[in-house]
C-alpha cells in the first residue's frame, strides 16, 4: 500500500542540439574515473563496451570536445580517463544537478505538499 504522498522525478540533460548528455553518460564517466577503465564501468552498468563508445562519442559530437581517451593494451594494460575538459564538465553538472534537484524539492514541496493539505488534498 502506498503512503499517499506526491513524489517527482526529473531527468536533467545538456546539451547543444541533441540530447546526448545526461544520467547515464555521467554515471559512466562517473565509473571511469574511479576505475581507469571503460570496460570496468561498462561491467558495472551492465553496458556493452561498443554501446558506451557510442554514447560517449555521440555525446562529446554534439559539445564539440572530447570527454574520455583510451589507450590500448601493451605492457601495463590498456585504459580509459576523463580528459581534462571532459573532468570539468561533468564536474559541472553534477554541481548543476544537486543545485537543480535541492531548488525542485523546493518548489515540489511549496506547491504539491500544499495541496495534499488542503481541502482533504487529491
Amino acid at each position: 500500500m502506498e503512503d499517499g504522498t506526491f513524489k517527482f522525478h526529473m531527468r536533467l540533460r545538456v546539451y547543444r542540439e541533441e540530447r546526448n548528455f545526461g544520467p547515464g553518460v555521467s554515471t559512466l564517466m562517473k565509473l571511469v574515473k574511479e576505475t581507469s577503465s571503460l570496460s570496468a564501468a561498462c561491467k558495472e552498468m551492465n553496458m556493452s563496451y561498443s554501446k558506451a563508445w557510442k554514447i560517449i562519442r555521440n555525446a562529446e559530437q554534439d559539445l564539440g570536445f572530447q570527454l574520455m581517451e583510451g589507450t590500448r593494451g601493451g605492457e601495463s594494460g590498456g585504459g580509459t580517463v576523463l580528459t581534462e575538459k571532459g573532468e570539468e564538465f561533468l564536474n559541472r553538472y553534477l554541481e548543476f544537478q544537486e543545485e537543480t534537484q535541492k531548488a525542485a524539492e523546493e518548489i515540489f514541496g511549496r506547491i504539491f505538499k500544499r495541496a495534499e493539505g488542503e481541502n482533504g488534498g487529491f
